[in-house]
């Protein structure tokens, strides 16, 4: 395992990550408590309370019936989800997983990235110079909003908590997507890009070739102008 200057520890895991609604879990023993399912790794089951705790339990110790749920969150239940399956290889989603959110926690596809140049964000609230840097970074994705750039930002969360990574969002009002806290792509990405440091700006394109590592540098020195170099 590696980390970062700052203490982050990323694990790649092969998952199953799908939107679940609120429901009633009931364990193996007959405890019942509600929750929402956040995905499947391997044998272990993630969910998460209405307080926002998130619970990891083994599929064993499930009731049969919440086991045969979650097994059936893995068959298309229909054309949409059949696509979606059909998309499972695309780089993108190789990267990001098939949904963002953005910092009102809503879903988002990652589709929308499609055919633009993509900056990574790996940053957290807790690290001074991400506070510093976050202002000018979201003050150039706006420019070049407004300049009509193919440009999008995917913000990778190296806070404590989800409830901290969408706190720092609605603060610093990031306008971007976010990779879905404690998913696999949440935890592969920094390795991938061997991250050692945060904040760091990674630009890929739309097929998630590496264009620069030093997206941090170039928007610090040059803002707006610098999206023509990459």
């Amino acid at each position: 395992m590696k980390k970062t200057v700052c203490g982050i520890v990323f694990l790649s895991l092969f998952v199953l990550v799908v939107e679940a609604e609120v429901r009633s879990w009931t364990s193996a023993t007959g405890a019942s408590r509600e929750a929402e399912f956040i995905e499947r790794v391997m044998d272990d089951v993630t969910l998460k309370s209405s307080g926002g705790e998130l619970m990891r339990i083994r599929m064993n110790q499930l009731s049969a019936a919440d086991q045969q749920y979650v097994a059936n969150l893995n068959k298309p239940a229909d054309s949409s989800a059949a696509r979606a399956s059909d998309n499972k290889d695309h780089p993108l989603v190789e990267l990001f997983g098939s949904k963002l959110t953005d910092a009102s926690e809503k879903s988002a596809d990652t589709s929308e990235l499609d055919g633009k140049k993509i900056g990574i964000y790996f940053s957290a609230q807790w690290c001074p110079p991400c506070r510093a840097f976050t202002p000018r970074l979201v003050e150039t994705y706006k420019q070049l909003q407004q300049d009509g750039k193919p440009f999008e930002i995917v913000f990778v969360s190296s806070d404590r908590t989800e409830a901290a990574m969408y706190k720092y969002m609605k603060d610093y009002k990031m306008p971007w997507k976010a990779v879905r806290f404690g998913s696999k792509q949440h935890e592969a990405l920094g390795e991938k890009y061997q991250i050692r440091g945060i904040p760091s700006l990674v630009i890929v394109d739309s097929d998630g070739k590496t264009l620069t590592g030093s997206g941090r540098a170039d928007v610090a020195s040059r803002g707006a102008r610098a999206f023509d170099s990459w």
